[in-house]
């Protein structure tokens, strides 16, 4: 902007040195004023407008009214601090009332009192079945025993003694095994036996206390009853007639025991 300005205003002064050496009321000197005084407005406009802004201009000074508040400063707003965790308070306990409670507590000791008499029922119950097993097998052992005992009286006669009697006189391998008093009397020493071991069982383990004395009695009877048959069959072979008189009337007598002591057994297992 200012080499824009500095041509024109080297022009003029170039014309105003020109209008000097020719003389005002020369034609030439007329026209250059013309053209200088054409060019000088804009040369001063231009220049006043470009020396303005240099010029600072006063600002007029406000005077404080004396009744006006002081301007307080704006406050610097801190950093809010980070909120830190606080302890979550314990829940305090309600107190509690003791009707309320009762009314709790009652209900419980009604159900517990009902399991408990439940558990005794299932007990007493589980006890019922089984010593009704018990006595079922009881019973059943004392009929088989009986049964067996029953078919051996029946089984024994004089001529199976007098069999027995003759076989005890020979060596064991000359001996009768085939004949029908053989099979039987096989069958009644083996039906003793297999009485004598259920007896036994009873005896040890019955239920019921008079079936285990009736047991025992029973099987104490049909040992003394085996070895009078044997007694009886020996002094039969020997011929004997004092001896074979006592040996007949002593296994009289344990047969009547042996019967004696299967009623007793019938009547304890409720035959």
């Amino acid at each position: 902007m200012r080499r824009s300005l500095a041509l024109p205003l080297a022009g003029l002064a170039a014309a105003g040195l020109l209008m000097t050496a020719c003389g005002e009321d020369s034609p030439v000197g007329d026209a250059l004023s013309s053209a200088v005084e054409s060019l000088a407005p804009e040369a001063t406009g231009s220049d006043s407008t470009q020396a303005a802004p240099s010029t600072p201009e006063s600002t007029p000074t406000s005077t404080p009214d004396a009744t006006a508040e002081p301007e307080q400063p704006e406050p610097t707003p801190q950093p809010s601090p980070e909120p830190t965790p606080e302890a979550t308070p314990e829940p305090t306990p309600e107190p509690t009332d003791p009707a309320a409670a009762d009314d709790e507590g009652t209900p419980r000791y009604w159900l517990w009192i009902f399991l408990g008499a439940v558990g005794v029922a299932l007990v007493a119950g589980l006890i019922g079945a089984l010593r009704g097993r018990g006595s079922s097998s009881d019973r059943e052992l004392a009929s088989r025993a009986e049964g067996q005992l029953t078919w051996v009286r029946s089984q024994v006669d004089d001529p199976l003694v007098r069999w027995r009697s003759q076989q005890l006189g020979l060596p064991a391998a000359q001996r009768d095994t085939d004949s029908e008093l053989a099979r039987r009397w096989a069958l009644i020493d083996q039906r003793i036996t297999s009485a004598t071991d259920e007896l036994l069982t009873l005896e040890s383990g019955a239920a019921d206390m008079s079936l285990r004395e009736a047991a025992g009695l029973l099987r104490n009877a049909t040992d003394g009853y085996r070895t009078s048959l044997d007694t009886l069959a020996t002094a039969m072979a020997t011929g004997d007639q004092q001896r074979l008189a006592q040996a007949a009337q002593g296994f009289n007598a344990d047969a009547a025991l042996l019967d004696q002591s299967r009623q007793r057994l019938r009547e304890a297992a409720k035959l």
